[in-house]
């Protein structure tokens, strides 16, 4: 008997379950998955989830789902999940004729089509792409299964020449990147870019965040003007849990950021607790100054309280200053889709961000050559983000670096060099030009008016000297020495300022942490001056 492509009814209750432990295993996080009332609620007629399978001789040989968006949206979207295929339907063509058919439907309802392959199912892989669906992103540890292991994200496009794309802004050099491959492989002319200077939003201001309520979230949603909030995270695609994109029953959470006590800023999630992530949904700001605060505070929540082992969120390519926001938290772009997101018959680009809060390794699976190439742009941004993470903490704890994220301080750590000075080897001499910042990685300095004078402070593993003739480049009015072998790092002026002008947001933090350093000095000095006795 001949392999007959349909849609599933509740008579497939025991077959699918067959199907899904022979694909999945008898381990999957959510044991709702084997129970046969869950199975049942998602095989019958009229559900949510449209489920197609092709069988043969009463076997189901492979199945695919359409995964229903969290809200009632316009987005062109078919989000395709849930594909449990035989290895041997991938050998007779039932698999490739199942997916022929489902891409045929969303061709007809004028829908792109989006996939999550796991990056070690090679087979997939091929098979989608055989198909015309193209690799537009990869993101490392996305799923726990046995093991955690990385997904690539394929897209078929509903026509063949899609609208015009807006400037994507220079300021964003990941994001730029790999908007630029993902577009020539769905054969979409590229956008002009511009420089605009995007600044990021103030990581760090006078606000005041805590948790609160969806409900209340959203009543102070929607008291804000309709012409005051744009929308920057589009976060009504499928809310599911896990591989499977199941309904964990994990209510939304929201943080408000209040700035004299009136609400500024807020932010919805949700918390994935079978692959232990957490989903950003939605935001508003009723200013330029307290979102990034709350998303900050947000991140910490993620990490101490939830053990989340990365972020994400989906974002409108129009944010830039969200996006750029997120670069600077230490965010990296893992997916580029081409007009995922409509609202007023107006399309635009949606990316893909993710922040790892765990240590990234290259997961090195055989993929396809045009999916490596995807995989390669995303890895060396992750890789980049393991460079110098030694120097990112040590800066971290550093009141001149106070303010920045995690982004920005790996910005600033491939700024500097090290350089080991002997036990009395003179760093800098009084009256030499100040060009450099130095911090002391490990070892002793010992800071002298005369090189016969007793030293009159040591400054010590992870503190910094000569950042205030840094800021003027003036000259030194100390000597600093060696006191035992010591590991320095060295920051050039020049290169700061370069950083600054491309930075602005990042020279101004920096700036003014020294300017108040600075003025505690004097502060300290006057008072010491103000207690001598006269």
């Amino acid at each position: 008997m001949g392999a007959v492509i349909r849609q599933v009814t509740t008579a497939d209750a025991a077959t699918y379950r067959d199907l899904l432990t022979q694909v999945l295993g008898a381990d999957y996080p959510d044991k709702q998955v084997y129970d046969e009332s869950w199975i049942l609620s998602q095989l019958t007629p009229g559900s949510d989830m449209e489920t197609w399978v092709v069988e043969s001789g009463g076997r189901l040989l492979a199945s695919l789902s359409f995964l229903p968006p969290s809200l009632i949206d316009q987005n062109p979207i078919a989000n395709l999940g849930r594909q449990l295929i035989r290895p041997e339907s991938f050998e007779d063509g039932s698999a490739g004729e199942l997916l022929k058919k489902v891409t045929d439907l969303t061709q007809q309802r004028k829908q792109h089509s989006v996939v999550r392959v796991l990056a070690r199912n090679y087979r997939e892989q091929v098979l989608f792409e055989k198909l015309g669906y193209a690799c537009v992103g990869y993101q490392p540890f996305k799923h726990m299964n046995r093991v955690r292991e990385g997904s690539l994200f394929y897209v078929r496009v509903a026509r063949p020449e899609l609208l015009a794309r807006l400037p994507l802004s220079d300021a964003l050099p990941q994001v730029k990147e790999l908007s630029s491959l993902v577009l020539s492989n769905l054969n979409i002319p590229y956008p002009i870019c511009i420089q605009d200077g995007t600044a990021g939003y103030p990581l760090q201001t006078e606000t005041d965040c805590a948790e609160t309520s969806i409900e209340e979230f959203e009543n102070f949603r929607k008291l804000a003007p309709k012409d005051g909030i744009q929308t920057e995270i589009s976060g009504s695609f499928n809310m599911g849990f896990g591989y499977l994109r199941t309904d964990g029953k994990v209510p939304f959470r929201a943080i408000l950021g209040r700035r004299d006590g009136v609400v500024a800023a807020g932010l919805a999630y949700t918390v994935d607790p079978f692959d232990r992530c957490v989903r950003l949904v939605t935001s508003f700001a009723h200013d330029d100054l307290s979102l990034g605060s709350v998303l900050r505070h947000m991140l910490k929540v993620g990490q101490d309280q939830l053990s989340a082992a990365y972020v994400e969120v989906d974002i409108l390519v129009t944010a830039r200053r969200l996006l750029k926001t997120l670069e600077q938290l230490g965010f990296v772009p893992i997916a580029y889709l081409a007009e995922f997101y409509v609202q007023s018959k107006i399309y635009t680009d949606v990316v893909k961000m993710v922040k790892l809060n765990m240590v990234y390794s290259h997961d090195a699976t055989e993929v396809t050559p045009s999916a490596r190439i995807i995989v390669g742009i995303i890895d060396r941004n992750f890789q980049d983000q393991k460079l110098g993470i030694a120097i990112i903490n040590l800066l971290r704890g550093l009141p001149i670096f106070e303010g920045l994220g995690d982004g920005e301080l790996r910005k600033m750590a491939r700024l500097f060099t090290q350089k080991l000075y002997r036990a009395g080897e003179t760093i800098f001499g009084k009256g030499d030009s100040g060009n450099e910042a130095y911090v002391v990685m490990r070892g002793s300095i010992d800071i002298l008016l005369e090189p016969e004078n007793k030293p009159i402070a040591t400054i010590g593993n992870g503190q910094i000297l000569g950042e205030l003739a840094f800021l003027d480049g003036a000259k030194r009015g100390a000597i600093a020495r060696a006191s035992q072998p010591s590991i320095m790092l060295i920051i050039q002026r020049s290169a700061f300022n370069m950083l600054a002008q491309q930075e602005p947001q990042l020279g101004m933090v920096v700036m003014r942490n020294i300017a108040r350093e600075l003025s505690n000095r004097l502060r300290k000095t006057t008072l010491a001056m103000a207690a001598m006795p006269k």
